[in-house]
């Protein structure tokens, strides 16, 4: 898939159960991720970067209005 046209997919949780279970098969059907957890995602970015795509992450936590400005 030309990287120019790879979907881009947004994933809230993702350091941990279904949402990181969710980036995971994203990553593997070519989309870029937008990785979101309010725990550390250190060990889930390098593991998805595998698959080939663009992986952005934000730890912050969105159930607060701080965390959702960020």
């Amino acid at each position: 898939m030309n990287a120019a046209h790879r979907p881009l997919a947004l994933v809230t949780g993702a350091s941990s159960g279904i949402g990181r279970e969710l980036a995971i098969q994203c990553a593997r059907h070519g989309y870029d991720l937008m990785i979101v957890a309010d725990t550390p995602l250190t060990n889930v970015v390098p593991e998805l970067r595998r698959f080939g795509g663009r992986v952005e992450w934000r730890e912050t936590d969105l159930s607060t209005k701080a965390g959702v400005d960020q």
